[in-house]
């Protein structure tokens, strides 16, 4: 019996010489609960349309699951894609620093490189300048016998010309990009 005394002595005078403290009651959140965030993103269960600890649910719709996303697409301050630009910000939330520009079977490289204040690379910008030129303006009165579309590859490039005319003299692509880009244009099949 003494040595059971000494062993529980031993025991309480090492509990209390290492700080032994009681453990923290586990908080549970009710999901019931309309005023509660069970899944801490800020948003109310009254109100929250997506539950954030689901790994198979993608609440910032980013086609990556919760389970596996690094990222949250909805923060403004962070900044997903890498380009340098927050989200709150970012007009091409999904940009691929280094990506090349494509122009029918013509792939210029390094127009990825550079990423515009706007968050889009260079690549990302001439290629919707580029999809503008294929789109006729609307609406078209086609002349007798014509379809009113931009069905003319000379109209096409001339619309490149154009375009890239004006985005040399803003100072957003070069003269040598300029002429890289017109030549895929003319080289390309795109009506």
């Amino acid at each position: 019996m003494y040595s059971k005394l000494l062993v529980l002595f031993a025991a309480l005078a090492l509990a209390s010489f290492i700080g032994a403290r009681p453990a923290k009651a586990q908080i549970v959140c009710d999901p019931l609960d309309p005023a509660a965030d069970c899944d801490g993103d800020g948003i109310p269960n009254g109100s929250d349309t997506c539950n954030n600890l689901d790994p198979a649910a993608d609440c910032d719709n980013d086609g990556i699951p919760n389970g596996v996303d690094t990222c949250n697409n909805l923060d403004p301050l962070a900044d997903c894609d890498g380009d340098g630009v927050a989200n709150g910000v970012d007009q091409c939330p999904a940009t691929t620093v280094g990506g090349d520009l494509v122009i029918g079977q013509c792939t210029l490289t390094g127009f990825g490189d550079t990423i515009l204040p706007t968050g889009c690379s260079l690549a990302e910008s001439v290629a919707d300048t580029i999809n503008d030129c294929t789109t006729p303006p609307a609406p078209l009165k086609p002349k007798s016998g014509g379809s009113g579309s931009l069905k003319n590859h000379g109209k096409f490039v001339s619309c490149v010309a154009h375009a890239t005319n004006t985005l040399k003299k803003a100072k957003i692509i070069t003269g040598q990009q300029k002429g890289q880009i017109q030549s895929c244009a003319a080289q390309s099949d795109i009506p």
